[in-house]
């Protein structure tokens, strides 16, 4: 099934270092964009394995990407197909809610994509960490958490 398969977000990568500004979504450490020490993913935060469940998600939406340093996305220790911490959604929608009042050329994208209103948005995010995260003890977050930089 097409609508199943990985599609390349890689193109977001600027778009999201818009916000972040050259730190990890989730433990805040140094990202390297370019050059020899490239050390920057683009991470879905509700795991694109999701895909397969049979949630009427576009898990591809820029409300669901973050840029991630490769420890967090895919380390030891690292998120792969966890789900996040409650902390980290509330983090994501935040994330979200100052692209969309600074008028961020995203800010449409994020409307169409999480609702119109605040309150749909937060009902968006919601709806969905309580049908995928069944277990908040197993919710991930990263090992080292260094300074929020944002």
């Amino acid at each position: 099934d097409s609508a199943k398969r990985r599609k390349a977000v890689t193109s977001s990568r600027g778009a999201l270092n818009g916000y972040q500004k050259g730190h990890c979504f989730y433990c805040y450490a140094n990202l390297q964009l370019l050059g020899e020490d490239f050390n920057t993913d683009v991470d879905h935060f509700f795991p694109h394995k999701l895909k397969q469940s049979s949630l009427p998600l576009n898990l591809d939406g820029v409300w669901n990407l973050v840029l991630s340093c490769q420890s967090c996305n895919r380390g030891p220790r690292g998120k792969f197909d966890r789900i996040p911490s409650l902390k980290l959604l509330e983090r994501s929608h935040t994330r979200n809610e100052y692209l969309i009042g600074s008028h961020h050329p995203l800010r449409e994208t994020l409307m169409n994509q999480t609702g119109a209103r605040l309150n749909d948005r937060v009902a968006f995010l919601k709806a969905i960490y309580n049908k995928v995260q069944l277990n908040p003890a197993t919710a991930w977050e990263p090992e080292n958490e260094f300074d929020d930089h944002n």
